[in-house]
């Protein structure tokens, strides 16, 4: 758990609990308030995951975001960045990039990364 979420439940023990008979208890008006402050707050957060912060697990079909804004569906296997097949967000001379599984240039350094939604 990050430092920064682990600030912020210190925060919200204190705001929002009391001790009765040596136990933490909670209201149900403090437990409301709780849950739609951590809602706001997951709400601000961006779905991307900095490559600095934490790679993807081989092989895993994700969307990478690349330094100069390419954006693209692709995996990252044995310490490659690979594009799956597919129009990307990116141009050359006005055009779509096309590309079919091919290892990302080194030019391009992605940056970020997100697992792709699913949708139930």
């Amino acid at each position: 758990m990050s430092e920064l979420i682990k600030e912020a439940i210190k925060e919200i023990n204190h705001s929002y609990a009391t001790i009765v008979d040596g136990e933490l208890v909670y209201q149900r008006s403090a437990m409301l308030n709780m849950f739609r402050k951590g809602a706001e707050w997951q709400s601000g957060q961006s779905p991307w995951i900095s490559v600095k912060e934490r790679l993807p697990d081989d092989n895993e079909n994700i969307i990478i975001m690349c330094e100069h804004g390419a954006i693209f569906n692709g995996i990252y296997c044995n310490n490659v960045w690979f594009c799956m097949d597919g129009y990307i967000n990116d141009s050359f001379n006005g055009n779509p990039i096309y590309s079919s599984m091919v290892s990302i240039p080194p030019l391009w350094k992605p940056v970020a990364w997100m697992p792709i939604p699913k949708f139930n």
